[in-house]
């Protein structure tokens, strides 16, 4: 398998990750979860909302990465097609 076609591949799967409905629920739930955390804590529990803003940081992380891997797979696929023209 090419470069090329190792990209495409991996874009494939991670749009296929993005468009999953147990993935979306999973990040919707834990970020929900997050925000009432954080909206429950007390004036002296600093720590523990920098804790929660570091978690909702990495979801955010998460998918951006997953999202970049797609993009790569896509921009892929069409430099592959241009090279097949």
């Amino acid at each position: 398998m090419s470069k090329i076609q190792e990209e495409i591949a991996r874009g494939n799967k991670a749009a296929e990750v993005l468009r999953n409905p147990a993935f979306e629920e999973a990040f919707e739930v834990l970020h929900n979860h997050y925000l009432e955390t954080w909206q429950n804590t007390h004036p002296d529990e600093a720590e523990t909302r920098e804790k929660i803003f570091i978690a909702i940081n990495v979801l955010k992380d998460i998918r951006a990465n997953i999202e970049s891997v797609m993009t790569t797979g896509k921009l892929a696929g069409e430099e592959g097609s241009k090279a097949f023209h």
